[in-house]
């Protein structure tokens, strides 16, 4: 059986977190399709720190790949954020991430 070594694709993100919160629990993404380029995604979150939305902005996205970009969406989904019993039942943020290979 013959095999390829493939370096890992990297992202690099940005994150417009609202102010007091941490992420706890990253989003994963799975680019198995080596796609390149950014996907800035959209999200709410309760005051229990749990997303309760997310969708992939027009505005700073360069891939067009509608399976990838749902992927992306449902990475967010899956993030947690840090608890702020204080907030406002709903807080709005925003994580760009860059996909590429090295």
């Amino acid at each position: 059986m013959c095999g390829f070594a493939q370096r890992k694709p990297t992202k690099e993100y940005v994150a417009n977190i609202p102010e007091g919160r941490n992420i706890l629990i990253q989003p994963i993404f799975k680019n198995e399709g080596h796609i390149k380029g950014k996907v800035a995604i959209n999200f709410t979150i309760n005051n229990k720190g749990e997303v309760i939305a997310a969708h992939a902005s027009h505005k700073g996205t360069t891939i067009r790949n509608k399976v990838f970009l749902h992927r992306c969406e449902a990475a967010v989904r899956g993030a947690k954020f840090s608890e702020l019993k204080t907030a406002p039942q709903a807080q709005h943020g925003s994580l760009a991430y860059t996909f590429k290979d090295e």
